[in-house]
């Protein structure tokens, strides 16, 4: 940016006025140039690609001072909360992210993991009534998976120090200055390697070190079938949306069921915060009735400019479904959480229209995010053959919607709701995947067996920590990313 000087205009020269011209001139000749850091030149790019990609572009200033913020997330910070919900009052927007060059798409597109341990925690009680994090999921072939952690497991100790139970305030969060919290924190995303101790649900205990590492990510936690009266049921924990091997996992997945003569499907989706539009598409056409073959999956909503763009290149704003199986469950059982999120609940939405009375959540208020990103390429080209430095922008892009014309879900999909059947349960983070004592999954063979969801007893109600700020201890990715969309 150069500083430029006004020119006056005057009748009579005076000799004051005919110094200050000759100074004025004498500054013209060296005009000053603002010199911008290589991330406030970034804050430019990001500008520009939200200008023409944005969902919500037209809440985005007409210029940008790229000199005003001192990092590309402060500036996307500034952008992104610019467009507000009108019923809330709040942005609407907390989604959009920057993330480092490949990072996120190697490990959605290529099924690999780098740089933990494997496991991830949530915060319940124990048996004793003190707080304390479990394992709420693990990759079996992580770190923490080779040492025998798995689901349920309570953790006792951290780098030797009990001190791993976080307080908790009045109003049941916790209290992110306790040690029990920054213990677990520090240890789980900021070091390389630490010491863990965990419990078993038969009450043994064991300890293990465990350094970060690189692993294949295993996306079908958990595969069962059950017999519930004369009735076939299939039990899948699918815990994220990644490309070719998720792909595969499902394919098997699915005709494990369909050769076992299952007709009931529970997906377990609590902890599935979404991934690739791709998959989810394979995964929809997989689960959805044959007569649903070729017809409209859902279809894609962008800004104006972008639905021009498309519209000249004769694009196809719909997809519809692509059936390569027989498999058709009568009736479909989602089980879901705040953190099930974008591709889980595009997966849902899709099939809304074709299971009509027929389709139920059970658990809590999902995440709430009907819409999704193209990745951008800030501060290098893909094609560039030298050293790339820059961010991956993932600007929210495009909203979906079914073939019912349903979408915006922005509050989430609250089971048991006027919109969505199904029945509220709490997570039973102490017990294993398949366990039929689990909260949810009871609820859902309850209905199979007899038609109706139970009430829950307050003795059924696991008292529930609240975990804020909660991407302190939730590091799951939420999103949908259509990798195969870009605009020139």
């Amino acid at each position: 940016m150069k500083v430029k000087f006004l020119k006056i205009r005057i009748g009579i020269v005076c000799p004051f006025i005919f110094l200050l011209l000759v100074l004025l001139n004498s500054c013209k000749k060296d005009e000053v140039t603002l010199v911008l850091t290589q991330e406030q030149k970034w804050n430019s790019e990001v500008f520009t690609a939200m200008q023409s990609i944005y969902l919500w572009n037209d809440a985005l200033p007409t210029t940008l001072d790229p000199a005003k913020y001192s990092t590309t997330e402060k500036a996307l910070e500034y952008l992104t909360g610019l467009k507000i919900n009108p019923t809330t009052g709040k942005a609407i927007d907390h989604y959009s992210f920057l993330d480092k060059i490949g990072n996120l798409s190697g490990e959605i597109t290529q099924g690999t993991a780098s740089g933990d341990y494997g496991f991830m925690v949530t915060p319940g009680y124990n048996e004793s009534q003190q707080v304390s994090f479990f394992v709420n999921y693990v990759y079996k072939n992580s770190p923490a998976g080779l040492a025998g952690v798995v689901r349920s497991q309570e953790i006792v100790s951290i780098n030797g120090s009990t001190a791993v139970h976080p307080e908790v305030d009045n109003q049941g969060y916790l209290v992110s200055t306790s040690a029990g919290y920054t213990n677990m924190v520090n240890a789980l995303f900021t070091s390389t390697s630490a010491s863990f101790g965990f419990k078993r649900s038969n009450g043994t205990t064991f300890t293990t070190s465990l350094s970060v590492g690189a692993y294949s990510i295993n996306t079908v936690l958990c595969d069962s079938v059950f017999t519930v009266g004369t009735k076939k049921v299939g039990y899948m924990v699918f815990n994220q949306f990644l490309g070719a091997s998720s792909q595969t996992e499902l394919t098997n997945t699915i005709n494990k069921f369909q050769d076992s003569g299952v007709k009931y499907l529970i997906v377990d989706l609590r902890y599935n915060g979404g991934g690739s539009v791709e998959t989810c598409e394979k995964f929809s056409s997989m689960l959805a009735p044959v007569s649903a073959n070729a017809k409209m999956m859902y279809t894609y909503k962008m800004n104006t400019a972008l639905t021009e763009y498309y519209t000249a290149k004769n694009e196809n704003f719909s997809t519809n479904f692509t059936k390569t199986n027989t498999f058709e469950p009568t009736e479909l059982y989602f089980i879901v959480s705040g953190s099930t999120a974008s591709a889980s609940e595009l997966l849902i939405n899709n099939l809304l229209p074709y299971y009509s009375g027929k389709l139920f959540l059970i658990g809590g208020t999902t995440y709430g995010k009907p819409c999704g990103f193209w990745s951008t390429p800030i501060g290098y080209t893909e094609k560039q053959t030298t050293t790339k430095e820059g961010y991956d922008l993932y600007a929210v892009s495009f909203e979906t919607v079914n073939a019912n014309n349903e979408g915006g879900y922005y509050a989430g999909m609250t089971p048991g709701s006027t919109k969505y059947n199904g029945v509220a349960a709490y997570d039973s983070y102490y017990l294993d995947w398949g366990n039929v004592n689990d909260l949810c999954l009871a609820q859902a063979i309850n209905h199979i067996s007899g038609g109706a969801f139970k009430v829950p007893s307050s003795l059924q109600k696991a008292k529930q920590v609240l975990a804020t700020p909660s991407n302190s201890i939730d590091r799951q990715f939420k999103g949908m990313i259509d990798f195969r969309k870009h605009m020139k």
